[in-house]
């Protein structure tokens, strides 16, 4: 199990970065809905991540832990496949403005905002008890890495009240979606999981 999941692993780790390598070009073709399907295959090769570690860390409260780990990585891999569906509709079907640009807008926030930034806060809760789990083993670096990336939920739960809420929060208000914050933060996390494992 180990193996196969090093294996697809690092191969998500592949995937990212080819999606990042190409992502100017396929932008620049509004190839939109590659991207999302390729981030859909990448999320789809960690869903074994939680259950390995679960396995290496061998800590009973780990495996509550690892539900929200497969839970945030489904949420990232239904979402992605529910965008890729949205843009090739609108990009290959929206013929004479059926459907207008507000419209399209409004169904990708509501297929990603919130979505996305609930998923991500199941992950930091992944990421805690990760750091327990670390603790317990003794080893304390990657322990304290895991409380780094902890810190994140208070990104993620900024940017989801000021979402939902109707009156706005100043405090919350500073935190301003960004997807290249969101997927490096992904990136190096399943990175430092990824060279743990191997």
């Amino acid at each position: 199990m180990i193996i196969s999941t090093i294996i697809l692993g690092w191969s998500g780790i592949i995937l990212f970065l080819i999606t990042a390598f190409i992502f100017p070009k396929m932008a620049k073709n509004n190839e939109f809905a590659f991207i999302h399907f390729l981030l859909a295959w990448m999320y789809a090769f960690w869903l074994p991540v939680p259950l390995v570690l679960n396995q290496l860390l061998d800590f009973d409260y780990l495996q509550i832990g690892i539900i929200f780990g497969f839970i945030y990585l489904f949420m990232l891999i239904i979402t992605m496949v529910f965008q890729t569906g949205h843009i090739t509709y609108i990009v290959k079907n929206n013929t004479g403005q059926a459907i207008t640009d507000k419209e399209s807008k409004y169904m990708m926030a509501t297929l990603s905002d919130p979505f996305e930034a609930f998923a991500n806060v199941f992950k930091i809760i992944w990421a805690l008890f990760l750091a327990i789990g670390f603790w317990n083993n003794g080893e304390y670096v990657m322990g304290c890495l895991m409380i780094l990336f902890s810190l994140f939920g208070v990104y993620y739960l900024f940017l989801i009240l000021n979402n939902i809420l109707v009156t706005p929060v100043k405090l919350f208000a500073k935190a301003k979606p960004n997807v290249y914050v969101t997927n490096l933060e992904t990136f190096f996390f399943f990175l430092i999981l990824l060279i743990y494992i191997t």
